[in-house]
């Protein structure tokens, strides 16, 4: 489970800040977790004197993995869109056009002047 902060709540008291074992939690006007280093053990929440922190569902956790994920999945099939690469499983059998094994600008040209 994982953690944010209710800024209309935190008083800026820095009690969470001292307490986190991961250095998560930052300040400037209102405290902030970083969501990403955050551990989810919790101890922040048990120090919020006026209970400005809040448990975020695993559900709302997953949708931002999921997000940053997706983004990269796009990016990978736009580079494949971009520069034609394709390619073989690992133990498929290599067919003219297809490329096998290194990769990248030197290899293509590798296989150009083989045809």
């Amino acid at each position: 489970m994982k953690y944010q902060i209710d800024e209309s709540l935190c008083v800026g008291c820095g009690l969470c800040i001292s307490v986190c074992p991961v250095r998560a939690i930052t300040m400037a006007d209102t405290a902030k977790i970083d969501i990403d280093r955050c551990t989810g053990c919790g101890a922040c929440a048990g120090v919020c004197k006026k209970g400005a922190i809040i448990e975020v569902p695993a559900e709302t956790e997953m949708v931002h993995r999921s997000t940053v994920m997706s983004g990269v999945t796009s990016a990978t099939e736009n580079a494949i869109k971009q520069h034609g690469i394709r390619s073989h499983g690992v133990a498929g059998s290599c067919r003219r056009g297809w490329g096998m094994g290194r990769g990248g600008r030197r290899g293509m040209k590798r296989q150009k002047r083989r045809k």
